[in-house]
């Protein structure tokens, strides 16, 4: 039974792990942090961000042991604010280091191209640790997230850098809106939109 629930700052550390574990080979995050090494040892700073703001502030779901987790972020409240993100200051500094620069460059390319005329719900991240991939949570972790923005009657938004996911998100009814690439020979990004059927 692929049962999901909404997460609480609890869950925060497990999240984080399965976060690291799916992303240790990600395009965007490769790019922001080239060397493996280096990127493995950034990651948990990174992702205790994101997923500390984001269960403060948004949405976060999980299955059970947090094998599969997703991170969502309500109209509104895209993108998180200084205040969000004053707790993890010293985590922040860990992340980021050579790879702030790139970050801030990524962070800007996307937020031009999202959608500015109607309100929608923002997919930030999902992540299946390695073990449990292909078991169908990823599929019911994002379902979950959707029928939150479906109650509301939104849509979802989501970027996708890494082509090998582009399949599954047209899957799951996702279409895309726009595609760019990241400036400095970065990602190329496929913007994509979910609606309620």
């Amino acid at each position: 039974m692929n049962s999901m629930v909404q997460a609480t700052e609890r869950d925060a550390a497990p999240m984080a792990q399965s976060f690291c574990q799916a992303f240790a080979d990600d395009p965007g995050l490769a790019w922001i942090w080239p060397d493996r090494d280096d990127r493995i040892g950034r990651l948990p700073y990174f992702f205790a961000t994101i997923v500390g703001g984001t269960l403060a502030h948004g949405v976060g779901v999980r299955s059970e042991c947090s094998a599969a987790v997703s991170l969502w972020r309500r109209p509104g409240a895209i993108t998180p604010t200084a205040e969000e993100m004053a707790p993890f200051h010293a985590e922040l500094g860990q992340a980021f280091g050579s790879g702030g620069q790139r970050s801030q460059l990524m962070a800007a390319a996307l937020k031009a191209h999202q959608p500015a005329d109607y309100p929608w719900w923002y997919l930030q991240f999902i992540g299946v640790s390695p073990t449990a991939q292909g078991t169908g949570l990823g599929g019911a972790v994002i379902r979950a997230g959707l029928e939150l923005a479906a109650a509301q009657d939104l849509p979802v938004y989501v970027e996708v850098m890494n082509p090998d996911n582009f399949g599954y998100y047209s899957h799951v009814g996702f279409e895309t809106v726009a595609e760019f690439d990241i400036p400095d020979s970065g990602p190329h990004v496929w913007a994509m939109l979910w609606r309620k059927p």
